[in-house]
């Protein structure tokens, strides 16, 4: 029957277990709180900085405790000794505990956001400047391990290229060699939007806003890849 061809579809079976995790959600959530940042900042509407402002809140809820994910890779990145490249091993760690305070301190963005503390100067003010110094950690951190990951992707490239009887390990080093690239861009525009958060670059809110929708889409694609059929 055309339902149960519908129904049980692969995609919509992926699309239910996609929606099914929190992540998935979540990454839903951001797109549409850049989106409608965007529009706010584009048409001035009451309207879309409201639902900015709800989407918003909805993936504080989501990430609640989200920082013991961040404090436990870092505890496994630290145990592994056994790591092929020193470099990427150290600023891994540095990265998810910089994300661990990030996500941490906007915990208390929200408690503050749910009158659950009070709008002093230390919450209303340090506590997002210092939660975006963390992400700000992490994403530097970040890049300097997918600048690492290039290097190395390359250098096997390099040496695979004059071995025909490698074409399984080549086409392998080029997949890592894009994928580094891909999360260099990605941590850069994040870098790019965090740095206006915190005034060191003064862009309009719209580019800012279109910063979040363009890194929104590639989380999504990368939940998507993850997501099973």
């Amino acid at each position: 029957m055309v339902a149960d061809s519908v129904v049980y579809h692969p995609t919509i079976n992926k699309l239910i277990n996609f929606l099914d995790n929190g992540a998935g959600r979540e990454k839903c959530l951001r797109l549409l709180q850049y989106l409608a940042r965007f529009l706010a900042a584009q048409t001035l509407s009451p309207l879309a900085k409201a639902l900015q402002g709800q989407f918003t809140i909805v993936r504080k809820f989501l990430r609640f405790l989200k920082p013991l994910n961040s404090l436990q890779a870092a505890a496994k990145l630290y145990d592994n000794k056994l790591t092929s490249d020193g470099i990427v091993r150290i600023f891994n760690i540095i990265k998810q505990l910089s994300f661990a305070g990030y996500l941490s301190l906007d915990q208390i963005n929200l408690f503050r956001i749910l009158r659950v503390v009070p709008t002093t100067r230390f919450t209303g003010k340090l506590v997002p400047k210092m939660a975006n110094l963390c992400w700000l950690s992490a994403l530097v951190s970040g890049m300097v391990c997918d600048l690492r990951q290039v290097s190395l992707s390359q250098s096997k490239i390099t040496a695979l290229a004059v071995n025909d009887d490698e074409k399984k390990l080549l086409s392998k080093a080029y997949k890592d060699r894009y994928s580094a690239s891909r999360k260099f861009v990605w941590d850069a525009t994040d870098l790019f939007m965090v740095l206006n958060n915190l005034g060191y670059l003064r862009y309009q809110e719209g580019y800012v806003a279109l910063a979040g929708v363009f890194t929104s889409l590639f989380g999504l694609q990368d939940t998507w890849r993850a997501a099973k059929p």
